[in-house]
């Protein structure tokens, strides 16, 4: 464990706040102080909250709030504690894997998430407590990707513009650390934290996630505001671990923040009021363990096989054909023996186009190659670039 935390601190990155940012970080010692623990109806399970009590009650606290008073908290205890005048914390899960993997998953807690202003709703959205996430993939101690997350779990992260990007269908969650914006002498990582939501972003900019009808869900990322290099204000964790004393609120299981509302007149349209409900804590074994495969060996849902580009161990390429060698764990044998499946079957979307040989032919951007499925753990699947005739 040692050369773990020291590899966490190696790749540890900067985090870059927006210029109008006002909802800070803070330690979850903080923000427990400013919190009660209720259950559903509103009733107080606990009313003073802390590290080592806060997973006291039945079943770690599952189905309980941590509860505050929003309209007057946004103004004091909400606003957390600005990294440029006080200490404050950032937290991280180390996760060795097989074949040399080792994950990082840095997350970064806030006490308040500022929802979005929608046309005619209002503000939507806000909800109490917020736990992002980046992580940095190291294979044999080399960073390898960075992956950026907000909003869902099919991340946040944008190639960079300066690369030569002719064609690119949607966002992309994982970054090659070669294409990664970087400081210290470009060995560490920056994240781009979104004014108020604060997922994470690969870039300054804005970003559209929602793109509806009458209206445009955004997040806004900047230069020039607060930089919060967070290596020395770094705690870290190994997973997986048991946690004990004052480490007892890694255990809890309810909900960080208050229950959400559902009393909004257009709660039938879109399942989000003004007012929504805190999110789950950071151990998350579905996100630190994500290159296992989550599943039973009875289930057949396909959607088990799948997952967020983060579980892939392929690297950028800048010819016409690239390879990909993954791993599977015994789990995923397990399910093939009790399901239809007889192949492995890898997409790549390329985000910088090369030109075609004849002019009049396009690129296919989408590919996908195929494998047979075979007794062992290791494969290794081929892409090509297809031209298309026009």
């Amino acid at each position: 464990m040692p050369g773990h935390i020291a590899l966490a601190k190696k790749y540890a990155p900067q985090w870059r706040f927006h210029t109008s940012e006002i909802y800070w970080p803070s330690t979850v010692e903080y923000f427990l102080a400013g919190v009660k623990e209720t259950d559903v109806k509103g009733n107080i399970v606990d009313g003073t909250v802390t590290t080592s009590n806060v997973d006291d009650a039945v079943n770690h606290g599952s189905g309980l709030y941590l509860t505050t008073d929003i309209k007057s908290g946004k103004s004091a205890f909400l606003r957390g504690q600005n990294p440029s005048t006080a200490a404050t914390a950032a937290y991280a899960f180390i996760a060795p894997k097989d074949n040399g993997v080792v994950d990082i998953y840095y997350w970064l807690f806030t006490p308040f998430n500022e929802g979005k202003k929608v046309p005619i709703l209002g503000e939507v959205g806000d909800h109490v407590g917020d736990w992002e996430r980046m992580a940095v993939r190291t294979v044999n101690g080399i960073p390898t990707q960075v992956d950026y997350h907000a909003h869902s779990d099919d991340g946040s992260g944008l190639v960079p513009k300066k690369l030569p990007i002719a064609a690119l269908t949607k966002s992309i969650s994982t970054i090659p650390w070669a294409h990664v914006i970087k400081f210290d002498n470009n060995q560490r990582p920056v994240g781009y934290v979104a004014k108020g939501s604060h997922g994470f972003w690969a870039t300054a900019g804005t970003f559209t996630y929602v793109d509806a009808v009458v209206f445009k869900l955004q997040d806004l990322t900047s230069d020039g505001g607060v930089y919060w290099d967070i290596r020395d204000k770094l705690v870290t964790f190994a997973y997986p671990d048991t946690f004990s004393g004052s480490l007892d609120w890694l255990n809890y299981k309810g909900y960080w923040g208050n229950i959400g509302q559902t009393n909004c007149w257009w709660y039938n349209i879109h399942k989000e009021c003004e007012i929504v409900t805190g999110p789950d804590g950071p151990y998350r074994p579905d996100v630190l363990g994500s290159t296992k495969v989550a599943s039973t060996a009875t289930s057949s849902s396909k959607d088990l096989m799948k997952g967020p580009l983060s579980q892939t161990l392929g690297t950028a390429s800048t010819e016409a054909t690239s390879s990909y060698t993954f791993y599977l764990d015994v789990s995923a044998h397990q399910i093939t023996s009790v399901t239809e499946y007889v192949s492995v079957a890898v997409q790549q979307t390329c985000t910088s186009i090369p030109k075609p040989a004849r002019d009049g032919d396009q690129i296919e951007p989408t590919t996908s190659a195929i494998t047979k499925w075979t007794g062992t753990n290791k494969f290794t699947v081929w892409h090509s670039l297809i031209a298309i005739s026009t």
